[in-house]
């Protein structure tokens, strides 16, 4: 029987629960402790959240996540099915490791909300929330707005194309009654761009309730709120050089600082947090995403600080079509495309190792500087190509990051349309890039590399 479980990625506790095993992951997930991203704090927070995932109390919140998805309607679109339970496990994972972090006393900027990899004998499942961008670098810092911190930073070059600082006082489904929203709100931001950086790469931000007076690098807290977070991306498009900013957090000043909570206070709230979670975002995904028409883009929002816009939508295609997107990149420094499965979870291994995500970076432009895609179950041989890992529904997200002044997402997807693979050349530009299959397997093999340099940097 252990056997046997250990074999499906499950093995079996001492209180005779399931968890996950740690079977070693592909290489290329493989990170480097003491590169940038596997920090000792890192690691520590990673080993700590796994700890709390096997908890039977977390456990026991997946199979109740699980079963509520089964009698969900969604579960009745094709395929949804086949990645149910992944998908109920990620936000399990994802929302154990956002109790570890959620410290504001201990307060450290930690990465969350990514594909799985592993540091050594800490081997991490998929964390996701709801389609999730793997061209980002999503860190949090627990914030009490009572509270004074400094956040030191320091840019490796080559730098991200963006990086956001973007403070938020409340959390997406945490409370049971909180209303559907677009996007979380967004309680004050700033960026790299636009923040004092001295010439060897350091720089300072500052957190408390004080107003910024012309401070650029300041960013304003609520004193009553005591559970706020620092939500921070650093975007990259290049996988092959671009590296997240190292970050360093310190509490300056505030309240006394309280005892650290408990294994069993942690699981006890990850738990209640996968659920509210789950469920919150199951509802988000078929009111802004799935609320129209398969196959076009029925949901777009601006980015309420203005660092951006992003595009969403769903896929429902058989074996033999293909979905044909062509889109305006609207001058913008960071454009990307993801695929998700029907739950919104795509940083999983087909997702990251093949083709599940293309920045604009990793795909080829036609001459007149717009792009276009192919989204299908089976290769169409043309280098844009975004594979559903033969999913026949899923779902997607566009994003548009780092924009000119003024630019808005209005008919920035040019075509939307449904072909059978056979009818291909009929609507794709002259200028497209076809490739054979070794062209292919040396396209997946370099992204695989690429994603590898970012986790042993």
């Amino acid at each position: 029987m252990k056997w046997m479980l250990a074999a499906t990625g499950l093995a079996i506790s001492a209180g005779g629960v399931a968890v996950a095993a740690t079977a070693p992951l592909p290489e290329f997930q493989q990170g480097r402790a003491g590169s940038i991203l596997g920090t000792p704090a890192q690691i520590e927070a990673d080993r700590h959240a796994l700890r709390i995932y096997n908890s039977k109390e977390v456990q026991a919140a997946i199979e109740e996540l699980t079963a509520w998805y089964e009698k969900d309607s969604l579960a009745q679109m094709p395929d949804a099915r086949k990645t149910l339970r992944r998908a109920a496990k990620a936000m399990a994972m994802a929302q154990s490791f956002g109790a570890v972090a959620a410290d504001p006393d201990r307060a450290q900027a930690l990465w969350g909300t990514t594909g799985p990899h592993s540091w050594g004998d800490v081997v991490l499942p998929v964390e996701g929330i709801m389609i999730d961008n793997p061209d980002n670098i999503y860190r949090t810092i627990p914030i009490d707005g009572a509270a004074q911190y400094v956040i030191e930073g320091r840019v490796i070059h080559t730098a991200p194309v963006q990086e956001t600082f973007v403070l938020h006082n409340e959390k997406s489904g945490a409370d049971p009654n909180q209303k559907i929203k677009s996007q979380e709100d967004e309680n004050g931001s700033v960026t790299l761009g636009t923040i004092p950086v001295a010439y060897d790469g350091t720089f300072t931000i500052t957190v408390d309730n004080s107003p910024a007076n012309g401070r650029t690098n300041h960013l304003q807290s609520d004193p009553n709120v005591h559970d706020a977070y620092i939500l921070v991306r650093d975007t990259i498009p290049d996988w092959s050089r671009q590296n997240p900013v190292q970050l360093n957090v310190k509490r300056v000043g505030g309240p006394p600082v309280k005892p650290p909570a408990s294994d069993a206070e942690l699981a006890a709230k990850a738990a209640k947090m996968t659920l509210g979670v789950g469920r919150y975002f199951v509802t988000w995904i078929k009111q802004r995403s799935l609320n129209g028409p398969a196959n076009g883009f029925p949901q777009q929002f601006d980015r309420a600080s203005g660092w951006g816009f992003i595009k969403c939508g769903w896929y429902q295609l058989e074996p033999d079509e293909a979905l044909v997107i062509t889109l305006d990149r609207r001058n913008a420094a960071y454009l990307g495309f993801q695929l998700s499965d029907a739950w919104g979870q795509g940083q999983d291994s087909e997702f990251m190792g093949n083709l599940g995500s293309l920045s604009g970076h990793q795909a080829r432009a036609n001459a007149d500087g717009t792009y276009t895609y192919v989204i299908s179950g089976k290769d169409p041989g043309v280098y844009n190509w975004l594979d559903t890992s033969g999913m026949r529904m899923g779902t997607y997200c566009v994003r548009w990051q780092a924009l000119p002044a003024g630019v808005k997402g209005a008919g920035a997807d040019k075509l939307t349309k449904v072909v059978k693979l056979s009818g291909l050349d009929q609507v794709l530009p002259a200028e497209t890039v076809r490739v054979t299959a070794e062209q292919r397997a040396a396209q997946i093999a370099q992204r695989r590399k690429d994603y590898s340099r970012r986790l042993q940097y």
